[in-house]
């Protein structure tokens, strides 16, 4: 059974066994509704449909003060807020479904999402306000939301744990707790629906790639550049010689042929490498710029201080 407020659209979804519980759900729903808001129901319209066209129901509006109005018959347009809310929950529940690939059963658990969703996120075009802010007065918080259907990781706290168990179960989200700030799961292992807070999604699309994947199935055309770095350096290390400063040798050098240009061109290169990381790997040095005996141990800065200072430092330290 769905009910929508008119002013604000805000919705409710109660799941019956069987029409014959219409009375008694719509009868707790209101003194619920008016124990809320602090406010009285004064019109109810419904369809002539049995479980609301009967004597209960009769009864209940003459008590309370409630006018049933009806739509006319076979016009459902008449009551066309209802109608256009049923049939926009029953759609996006079939494409939740759907999409994440679960069984039908879990076609109620779908349609409480749904409505809880568009509770939060309708926006009435003539207010330009939500329909939570209307009926609640305050803003909407959906920072806790999560994809319908998605893969999560429940913590196993109700059963004894051995060293190496698994502290998580795998399920599958379903909706949120209309009674606690918990969210309604199912578990996979045990096989049963299941509230918690304790819980980790995992919210990507099982089609999703990483970026590192991405990068790893490149094209042909990157493939082939990465896999020759020797030529891109070759190539890089010519031009540098190349750009060389020109000198009054080479402008004396006669014409070559392309082949022979490109060896020496490469083997200049490779002296120009030698030439500025020689230094790194050279381990002489001059003599001449040695200070003291180059044989004597290595020794360091404190044994080249005078013993007197260090005998008065002694002295200092041995009095205090």
């Amino acid at each position: 059974m769905v009910i929508v407020d008119d002013y604000s659209r805000w919705s409710w979804v109660k799941f019956l066994k069987s029409k014959d519980d219409s009375y008694d759900v719509f009868n707790k729903f209101c003194i619920q509704v008016q124990s809320e808001k602090e406010l009285k129901i004064l019109k109810v319209r419904s369809d002539h449909g049995g479980e609301f066209e009967n004597e209960p129901f009769e009864i209940f509006c003459e008590k309370h003060g409630i006018i049933h109005e009806f739509s006319s018959p076979r016009t459902p347009q008449q009551n066309g807020v209802v109608e256009r809310k049923n049939r926009s929950l029953q759609e996006m529940a079939r494409t939740m479904i759907h999409e994440n690939n679960l069984a039908k059963h879990f076609w109620a658990e779908a349609v409480n999402t749904t409505c809880y969703v568009q509770n939060m996120i309708y926006i009435r075009p003539l207010l330009k306000k939500t329909t939570y802010e209307l009926f609640k007065g305050k803003k909407p918080n959906i920072f806790y939301f999560h994809q319908f259907g998605c893969t999560c990781y429940i913590l196993n706290n109700k059963v004894y744990l051995k060293k190496f168990d698994a502290k998580v179960q795998k399920g599958v989200f379903l909706s949120y707790s209309e009674r606690s700030k918990a969210y309604r799961l199912y578990n996979s292992e045990t096989l049963c629906v299941e509230e918690s807070m304790h819980v980790k999604f995992d919210d990507k699309d099982p089609g999703d790639k990483t970026p590192e994947q991405n990068e790893n199935f490149a094209g042909s055309e990157e493939s082939d550049d990465y896999s020759k770095p020797d030529q891109i350096s070759e190539v890089n290390d010519t031009s540098e010689a190349v750009t060389a400063p020109d000198t009054p040798e080479a402008a004396t050098i006669p014409d070559v042929p392309l082949l022979e240009a490109s060896e020496e061109d490469h083997n200049n290169s490779q002296q120009v490498i030698q030439s500025r990381n020689s230094f790194k790997y050279k381990s002489s040095h001059p003599e001449d710029q040695i200070i003291g005996n180059k044989e004597s141990p290595r020794r360091t800065r404190s044994h080249f201080r005078p013993e007197e200072s260090a005998l008065g430092v002694h002295d200092r330290t041995y009095k205090s």
